[in-house]
């Protein structure tokens, strides 16, 4: 059996928002399909990581449709550097920055002419060689991953002209997601409500990444809370830690982030933990070593630079993928972020599960939720609100305290990392497409 992937993020993409989908490619054809990979060319993606061509099988048929992006214009009119990531020069502005009119102006078209998304530019294109694909490979069933939320209305396209079976993939929510536009002219608001409608009432099958995800799309369209909606949750890929070498490390409780951080996804609050606990004159803070490895916005990193606690920091840009697990694999405490916000309730991200595969006790500053329980029951570190400064440094004295007496190791069981490995859930995805496209599971 054949299945249609329309995925905007795929390798030379790097980053958070590939590993899913290029992981269930590589993966499928364990358990009887064969991808077919409909994605764009010469994206302007936000990060590279060619490394991950290799995890593509070898035979895999990978098309890419032309697509008109608008982010090189963006950064001519805002004046920001050819390379700088527009995902996130968009969403990590501080207050001045965004009240420069030329900001004010992207942001504004940004809002009324891109709607769903920036990538709309690829959905004529990638619909019209969307149907070839469909007649010359046999696609027996049409999948997207979104966001970008463009990729759903491509395999929405699809579906309609051709009839084949649709399953609609949300990694995030859609409208008024953190990542989308918080505000739109009505119209345009309007003709986004009604594409994520359109998609809900017309996939055949709708997964979400996470209950906060399906809550989220059902506050809007709560006429779709049927049967047709799986949580199939993110995972790691346990082959991915295999011969990776830990990074070196500081004679220090090292503490390390992975990811972006931007926007109300911020370390204030442990900034502030920190800058107290020297006041006071602690001497854990001289035994903290906190490194954050990924994208950062421009505010974040100036806020952390002017700190008196600014030493205790390691900011080390965006790397390769690898290159990030052999951070993890090093670490002493891997840190979650998770802002207490409604949009993020029932939130498992991405980073939890590669946290998980690393083995390494976690300091979760995160709401009372679905993460803070998973962390709590399986015994796998300490969880504080986000914005509690007290409960954090708390946590970091205990820490330090743990470090020193070498008690910081813990146990994941193994029916844990069976349930988010990558494999694992292919399989759980396979027997979807199995049930939509009526076809019979094969033997496991």
């Amino acid at each position: 059996m054949k299945v249609l992937v329309i995925t905007y993020y795929f390798p030379p993409s790097g980053g958070a928002g590939v590993q899913r989908t290029l992981k269930f490619v590589k993966y499928l054809r364990d358990f009887g399909w064969e991808p077919v990979v409909l994605t764009a060319a010469k994206a302007d993606y936000p990060v590279y990581d060619e490394s991950l061509f290799a995890e593509i099988p070898p035979g895999t048929k990978v098309y890419r449709s032309k697509i008109i992006e608008p982010y090189k214009i963006y950064r001519l009119f805002t004046g920001k550097k050819s390379d700088e990531s527009a995902d996130i020069a968009t969403l990590s502005l501080d207050r001045q920055a965004k009240g420069k009119l030329s900001e004010r102006i992207a942001e504004w078209m940004r809002a009324t002419f891109f709607v769903p998304d920036a990538r709309i530019g690829w959905r004529r294109y990638a619909r019209r060689l969307g149907r070839k694909i469909i007649a010359r490979e046999g696609i027996d069933l049409i999948y997207s991953s979104a966001p970008p939320y463009t990729a759903h209305l491509i395999g929405m396209d699809l579906h309609k002209r051709s009839g084949v079976p649709w399953v609609a993939d949300f990694r995030d929510s859609w409208v008024g997601w953190l990542s989308t536009p918080q505000w739109r002219p009505k119209p345009c608001r309007r003709m986004e409500l009604n594409m994520e409608e359109s998609v809900l009432r017309q996939a055949d099958k709708i997964l979400a990444a996470y209950d906060g995800v399906k809550q989220d799309l059902l506050s809007r369209h709560a006429e779709y809370n049927d049967d047709r909606w799986v949580l199939l949750s993110n995972g790691y890929d346990q082959s991915d830690f295999k011969e990776i070498v830990p990074a070196s490390k500081p004679p220090k409780l090292t503490i390390t982030y992975t990811g972006s951080i931007y926007g109300k996804r911020n370390p204030e609050y442990l900034i502030r933990a920190l800058e107290q606990l020297q006041e006071q004159g602690s001497d854990v803070v001289d035994m903290i070593h906190i490194r954050l490895v990924g994208r950062i916005g421009e505010p974040i990193k100036k806020r952390i630079q002017e700190s008196p606690i600014r030493s205790v920091f390691e900011i080390i840009p965006y790397v390769k993928h690898h290159e990030s697990l052999a951070y993890l694999l090093a670490t002493d405490v891997s840190l979650l972020i998770i802002d207490d916000a409604p949009a993020n309730r029932g939130i498992l991200p991405g980073k939890l599960f590669e946290y998980i595969g690393a083995g390494r006790p976690i300091l979760a500053l995160a709401p009372d939720d679905d993460a803070a329980t998973l962390i709590k029951n399986e015994k796998m570190g300490i969880v504080v609100p986000p914005k509690d400064v007290e409960a954090i440094q708390a946590a970091l004295v205990d820490l330090a305290e743990r470090y020193q007496q070498n008690q910081l190791a813990f146990t994941i069981s193994t029916a844990l990392r069976r349930q988010f490995e990558r494999r694992y859930l292919t399989e759980k995805l396979a027997k979807v497409f199995d049930e939509v496209s009526g076809a019979s599971a094969p033997a496991i």
